[in-house]
């Protein structure tokens, strides 16, 4: 992939990459949409997620993703704060509870797990990152759900998940087994959140748990075995639509890739007909119907939707927006927006 070996068939070739420094990218004359293309030579600094906030600071970049650390940095500053906005971004934490595995092959317990989870707690260890998550698709994507109705499904109340242990080994939050949360070794503020969940379930159901950290491997090695008693997971979309959020994530009739041993005939029918159908509003009535019956048989508890920040000189332009007004950037493979952004005369 250095200058001199790469091949390249798109708009620009790389002429030139100097590691930890920046890239240089040339117009490509042989590309078959090149008389479209205006620019001939495009300079890309390469900056450390951890120094684009100094860098816009200084005005050597006009545009940036936002850190915790420099989000709340920059929200105290009266002039900075203007350039400040929050975007969509198709992540969704959330929990599995294995129901083949004891305690969780009893759907009261699992019932109580999910009134038990105090989401307005557990996001605040995110520092403005993360917000409570009452479905699988974050608000500002196609099928998102965050009604009332959604919302009461799991709602958070420590009173009823108590009373949903009545009746099991477990009445009283009692005579729990040893029960391990695992979770996979990344960043993107994962252990926080998920040693925050571990807080809410001693606190409200006594259920201690002790957290697995594993390899990337060998977590999705676990995990497709369905090795794994609890989960703390994440999905982030791969294309904006519900079909990726439920039908490659919890079809019960995946042969491959399966993350969960959770399985419900009237569910897989909800997503079979929403995949079948051309039209939009019964597509999305069947995938709401299939998040209403995951939730109430408990195959997952959703708890944390992804939140991203970013800044923009005020001489940034050509910012798309989605329907609700909310800027978008270019941080999914799905989203094309920069061809149409430029920059007025600098301040």
């Amino acid at each position: 992939t250095e200058a001199a070996n790469i091949v390249a068939n798109g708009p620009f070739t790389l002429e030139a990459w100097e590691h930890n420094k920046q890239m240089v990218l040339r117009k490509n004359p042989y590309y078959y949409g090149a008389k479209d293309v205006h620019l001939t030579k495009i300079i890309i600094p390469i900056i450390p997620v951890a120094s684009g906030a100094l860098a816009y600071e200084n005005n050597e970049i006009d545009l940036t993703l936002l850190q915790a650390g420099d989000l709340r940095r920059l929200q105290a500053d009266p002039r900075a704060s203007k350039d400040i906005f929050r975007f969509p971004y198709p992540g969704t934490w959330y929990l599995t509870p294995q129901v083949t595995k004891p305690p969780f092959d009893n759907l009261k317990v699992r019932q109580a797990v999910a009134h038990a989870i105090d989401r307005e707690n557990i996001v605040k260890v995110a520092q403005g990152l993360a917000m409570p998550a009452h479905s699988m698709i974050p608000p500002g994507f196609p099928g998102a759900l965050d009604d009332k109705k959604t919302r009461d499904l799991q709602r958070y109340d420590r009173k009823l998940a108590m009373e949903m242990l009545k009746g099991t080994p477990f009445e009283g939050g009692k005579n729990w087994p040893k029960i391990t949360l695992s979770m996979r070794d990344e960043a993107l503020g994962s252990r926080p959140l998920a040693e925050a969940v571990q807080a809410v379930l001693l606190e409200n159901l006594n259920m201690k748990t002790e957290l697995e950290v594993l390899e990337p491997r060998v977590f999705r090695e676990r995990l497709w075995k369905q090795d794994l008693q609890f989960v703390w997971i994440r999905w982030f979309m791969d294309y904006p639509d519900p079909h990726n959020e439920y039908f490659d994530t919890f079809y019960g009739k995946r042969t491959t890739g399966k993350r969960q041993a959770w399985v419900n005939d009237a569910f897989d029918k909800e997503l079979e007909a929403g995949r079948d159908t051309r039209d939009p509003k019964k597509r999305l009535a069947h995938y709401a119907k299939a998040e209403e019956i995951m939730q109430s048989d408990v195959g997952y508890v959703p708890v944390a939707w992804v939140v991203r920040y970013g800044a923009a000189k005020t001489w940034v332009k050509g910012l798309e927006r989605n329907k609700q007004g909310e800027i978008l950037v270019d941080g999914n493979i799905y989203v094309d927006m920069l061809q149409h952004l430029y920059i007025v005369e600098r301040g």
